[in-house]
């Protein structure tokens, strides 16, 4: 499993002949609009599933050049067998390209019409996926905050890029174009607290990256046409085992006052980050990016 986790997902070809995934232009750190799409590959199909979502994803991203990219993940330590289509783009009007390609392009009815179970029964994606499973959230990175000159803005961009969220330079960050793990955590802001939440959740992410530089990124997004004052961190690891760097920053001082500061005025109550949450709604998704060939479990 060591070679799958820490192997970027840069590889230009693999031993199967299906296309693997592209250098990756636009990432977490670096697109302003991401739609995270994922579903559930039915077991009897898991080679044909996944060599289906490289293959579709590695083709798009060619017309996409320039305005967006598409990386592939599987999950982790989770439910076996679902993908994810993690889509950057600077900017939602480009997912018109998409668009295009679905009504007009022989090469994508070709990829989502080919019969690729012939010896399954016939049939394409339609059968390789259990129905009902296709779901899409879109993230925007949090505004607001980080440090950074509003003359640099681009207006190319629906929102600005969350590497304008730290200070460490874009050359050292992790991303979903360059780490081994990818985890996307999730919370839910009491409407009474939204700003203390984002605030701590800003503050945390943001020592993280200063303090684990090179092993280790966060990033703050928020749910766009979702659900209202859901937050997402995307947490960026060299290997699976920078996560116990994340873990050990509880000795940390600076990370206790981060944890410790008080968050809620004392006219309402007071308390730190815990109360400007909803209680159980703190959630994980472990993703590795997706080989031909390979599954996260190895099974």
């Amino acid at each position: 499993m060591t070679d799958i986790i820490e192997r970027p997902v840069l590889a230009e070809t693999d031993e199967t002949g299906v296309p693997a995934q592209a250098p990756t232009a636009f990432n977490t750190s670096n697109s302003g609009f991401v739609i995270h799409r994922s579903g559930q590959i039915r077991h009897e199909f898991r080679r044909e599933g996944r060599e289906f979502a490289l293959e579709l994803a590695g083709f798009l991203n060619k017309p996409l050049a320039g305005k967006a990219t598409i990386v592939v993940f599987e999950e982790l330590f989770g439910q076996q067998d679902r993908v994810h289509w993690v889509q950057h783009f600077k900017n939602p009007n480009d997912y018109h390209v998409i668009l295009d390609l679905v009504d007009h392009d022989k090469t994508f009815k070709d990829i989502t019409e080919r019969d690729r179970l012939a010896e399954g029964g016939g049939g394409n994606w339609e059968r390789m996926f259990t129905e009902g499973t296709f779901s899409e959230r879109v993230i925007v990175p949090q505004h607001g905050v980080g440090d950074h000159d509003d003359d640099d803005d681009d207006p190319t961009y629906f929102a600005d890029p969350a590497s304008h969220q730290t200070t460490v330079p874009e050359g050292e960050l992790l991303h979903t174009g360059n780490a081994g793990i990818t985890i996307m955590r999730t919370a839910h802001c009491k409407y009474e607290f939204r700003d203390e939440a984002r605030q701590f959740a800003y503050e945390w992410a943001n020592h993280i990256n200063n303090t684990l530089r090179g092993s280790v990124s966060a990033f703050l997004f928020e749910e766009t046409f979702g659900r209202q004052d859901r937050i997402h961190w995307t947490l960026h690891f060299k290997t699976l085992n920078d996560y116990l760097k994340l873990v050990e920053l509880g000795k940390d001082e600076t990370y206790k006052q981060i944890l410790g500061a008080r968050r809620v005025a004392l006219a309402k109550g007071g308390g730190s980050w815990e109360k400007t949450f909803v209680d159980g709604t703190i959630q994980d998704l472990v993703l590795s990016p997706l080989r031909s060939g390979t599954t996260a479990s190895g099974f």
